[in-house]
């Protein structure tokens, strides 16, 4: 049960990191041209309405029933709404901030590392917590379809085997990872919070 906590874990983490990491990138990067965005917003709607769970089947057809089928499960549940919040987050920053670094003649990029990056972090802040929970869900379902490991490979030999008490140990698994997870970013809120500020 160990090992499975620990596959389930590592799954969690490289898609959470995978997905968080590229799309607040991707989302804060856009900010440099509203055309990118507009380019771009066709295809981040589509992305971001498709069932990503419900092609967990075709998705592990394509990259197997190993790890890596998990992790790009979890990296599609995270990685728009990671996008879509640093984009938001970026474009909110305060008006007159801008303006002002402008008529100093600062250059857009040092707007945006003296003012747009530092404001976005709280929006950042809050899809890394909803994507804590996406990752999670990416990997218990990529391994309920189909796995040979992990939490959620033995919660389903549990249910066949009417084994209640392994089902719970399962479940407690998966809310011990969360608050894992949540714990490890009480520092990064506090230090968003301080940098936004």
């Amino acid at each position: 049960m160990i090992q499975d906590f620990g596959v389930t874990m590592l799954e969690t983490v490289l898609g959470f990191l995978s997905g968080t990491i590229i799309g607040s990138v991707v989302g804060l990067s856009l900010w440099f041209s509203k055309t990118s965005y507009k380019v771009a917003k066709p295809y981040l709607i589509f992305l971001g309405s498709l069932p990503v769970f419900a092609l967990g089947p075709i998705l592990i057809f394509w990259f197997g029933t190993g790890i890596f089928s998990k992790i790009v499960i979890g990296f599609l549940t995270t990685f728009v709404i990671a996008l879509v919040q640093a984009y938001n987050g970026a474009t909110e920053t305060d008006k007159n901030l801008l303006t002002l670094i402008q008529s100093f003649g600062g250059s857009k990029l040092q707007a945006f590392k003296k003012i747009v990056a530092p404001s976005s972090m709280i929006w950042v802040l809050a899809g890394i917590r909803i994507n804590i929970n996406m990752a999670l869900l990416g990997a218990f379902v990529g391994e309920f379809i189909s796995s040979n490991s992990g939490l959620g490979y033995q919660i389903i030999v549990a249910e066949g085997l009417f084994n209640v008490n392994q089902i719970w140990v399962g479940v407690i698994g998966l809310v011990l990872i969360a608050l894992i997870f949540n714990l490890l970013t009480s520092p990064i809120e506090k230090w968003a919070k301080k940098w936004s500020r």
